[in-house]
This record gives structure tokens, sequence and C-alpha cells, in this order.
């Protein structure tokens, strides 16, 4: 096992659920305001994974609708998207909880 599978064993049970304060659509991207009042402007694959987060979801979830919607390579997949949760973790836009 890999260092990427190695990490998303241990994420893929956990809860992604945003947190962000708002969010709009503006053309291609989606802006995203977080507590502090900071704003993100999200790509349109950001845009779609955020959508797919609106609702609590388990991180194997989102990757599973994620694989049949798009031909991607598994590996690759699992390190964006555990890439983008951190991401949006850092920036307050998400947060992660076991349940």
């Amino acid at each position: 096992m890999n260092y990427v599978e190695a990490v998303y064993e241990k994420y893929r049970s956990l809860s992604v659920q945003s947190c962000c304060r708002m969010y709009r659509y503006d053309g291609d991207f989606l802006i995203v305001m977080n507590d502090n009042l900071e704003i993100f402007y999200l790509t349109e694959t950001a845009r779609e994974m955020m959508a797919c987060i609106t609702d609590k979801i388990k991180i194997d979830d989102l990757y599973q609708k994620i694989i049949t919607e798009y031909d991607v390579d598994p590996l690759t997949l699992k390190s964006d998207l555990l890439d983008f949760i951190k991401e949006m973790q850092w920036k307050k836009v998400v947060s992660l909880n076991k349940s």
C-alpha cells in the first residue's frame, strides 16, 4: 500500500461537511465565505466537489460518487480528493467529523 492509499484508509470513514458562512455561483466560479469573512473563488472542479458535500457525506461516498461520474485514475482521485479536503479545511470552508 502506498502513502496516498494509507492516508485515504484513515480518512475514508470520516464525514465531510460544508461549514462556509455563505456561497454563491458567479459564472464559472463558486464564491465561498468562511466565518472569518475571507472569500475564496473555487474552480469548476472544486465547485462540483463542494456541491456534493453541502450535505454531510463520508469521504468514501464522495470518492465513489466522483469515480462513477468521471474517467479518472483511482489513485489520482484519492490524492486529489485528500488535497482538496485539506485545502478547504485550512480555509475553514469544510470540516471533518467522525460519524
